[in-house]
């Protein structure tokens, strides 16, 4: 129970670190989840409930169940007609303020959220890759520790192959007519 709250607290704070609200956005499209390090089978299962969840993932894997920190960030990123998995990114933070970004170590491109709150694929990297990083994990932990102390009510495993069902939403998206 500890660890699982451990790495829900890891990921609201990668949500927020990179962004996105803690509460639902009105253009709800990315999903912050965490499992087992990336390989083929974990690669579709995350490709198949991105397509299933009409949203993008941002997702970390980790080597077992006593691990502080993740082996590996991954997106599932929805295009037209597939959903591109891309492993082996680093979250990035330039300072202490700006949203961080996830930098792929293989290609020239990053991820970050945009204005409207998509997952966008930027072409490029910033410099200084391992003193960004240390600095987002840095981030990350610091604001992981200052995350609640017991599990969402909307928390949910889905097993490999299982359904996945839409949790209600605790608060209500923010309408506003101008």
């Amino acid at each position: 129970m500890e660890m699982r709250l451990h790495r829900q607290n890891f990921m609201l704070a990668v949500r927020q670190q990179m962004g996105w609200p803690l509460f639902r956005p009105a253009n709800d499209c990315i999903c912050f989840a965490w499992g087992r390090p990336p390989n083929l089978d974990v690669g579709t299962e995350i490709a198949r409930i991105a397509q299933t969840m009409r949203k993008d993932f941002v997702y970390t894997g980790w080597a077992d169940t006593q691990t502080k920190e993740p082996a590996s960030f991954t997106v599932a990123f929805r295009q037209m007609l597939n959903v591109d998995v891309v492993e082996r990114l680093a979250p990035y933070a330039a300072d202490d303020e700006t949203p961080i970004l996830l930098v792929s170590t293989r290609a020239d491109e990053f991820f970050t959220v945009d204005g409207r709150g998509s997952l966008i694929r930027v072409a490029g990297k910033p410099s200084n890759i391992a003193t960004g990083r240390k600095l987002a994990m840095k981030r990350i932990s610091m604001a992981a520790s200052t995350m609640r102390g017991d599990l969402l009510a909307g928390n949910r495993c889905v097993p490999t192959g299982g359904d996945w069902i839409e949790p209600e939403a605790p608060v209500q998206t923010i309408v506003r007519f101008g």
